[in-house]
């Protein structure tokens, strides 16, 4: 720093230079030094201990991270796989209420010839009935009923059905796997006295009348599940008109000549 001093005398001023002054800052002090010479300034920074404090905290937070974003993941995972599992499980569901509901007492005749009961259950399959609404949109020669059945294999739901009502030697039906991971099935027929039956029919003697059925599950995604339907009234005429007038599987010949009668 220079300081210009002024001095008067008279009638005369007299200006006088002072020498420079060196300020050197050590620690938040001063002190003089000589002219010309620069003293080094102090600076501050992290130790050692500091550091690996600071990177331990780093780590920690690191690694609670990465497992709460695995905890998400998983936790994600697992909720689309027990909402796949649940859309299975209703969709197969659907499917069975679909058929019980649309149900009519319409006996068929097996692979023999023998006439069998319009609803059984507990037989060579959990249950085996009748149903209309079989849509036909390409207007084949056939019927809008429908014989179907429900079958439990290894662990799986299976839902079988015939192109044809009355069988003809050699007819297999069409088997469709409706749901998985079922270890346990069974159907349970209702009737208008409110008792269970595990086998339907129960004779003649009985005097009573399907009014429900239910299925009971046991799966391995949410254990024991049971549906009950009602069965739908108004179908006690059919099995007297059926019997009489059982429909037949028509044979090639029978589908040659419709078929050549429509072309015409």
């Amino acid at each position: 720093m220079l300081r210009r001093r002024r001095l008067w005398s008279g009638s005369w001023a007299r200006t006088e230079v002072a020498q420079p002054i060196a300020v050197l800052v050590l620690g938040g002090g001063c002190r003089q030094g000589r002219p010309g010479r620069t003293a080094p300034v102090g600076t501050a920074g992290f130790t050692l201990l500091e550091i690996l404090v600071a990177l331990a905290v780093f780590a920690i937070v690191s690694v609670l991270a990465t497992r709460i974003l695995g905890s998400i993941v998983d936790l994600a995972d697992a909720t689309g796989e027990r909402g796949a599992a649940l859309a299975d499980v209703q969709r197969a569901l659907a499917v069975v209420e679909r058929d019980v509901e649309q149900m009519v007492r319409r006996p068929v005749r097996d692979e023999l010839g023998d006439l069998g009961p319009a609803v059984a259950i507990g037989g060579a399959t959990l249950v085996e009935f009748t149903r209309q609404g079989w849509q036909n949109p390409l207007a084949k020669p056939r019927t809008t009923l429908q014989r179907v059945a429900y079958a439990h294999r290894g662990e799986q739901l299976l839902r079988l059905y015939w192109p044809v009502l009355d069988r003809a030697p050699g007819s297999a039906p069409v088997v469709q796997a409706l749901l998985d991971g079922v270890a346990e099935a069974d159907f349970i027929a209702h009737d208008d006295m409110d008792q269970e039956h595990r086998y339907w029919p129960p004779g003649k003697e009985s005097g009573v009348d399907l009014a429900a059925v239910e299925l009971r599950l046991q799966t391995a995604a949410f254990g024991r599940l049971a549906r009950l339907w009602l069965v739908p009234a108004g179908t006690e005429s059919l099995p007297a008109l059926a019997a009489e007038t059982p429909e037949q599987a028509p044979t090639e010949d029978e589908l040659e000549d419709r078929e050549e009668s429509e072309e015409r």
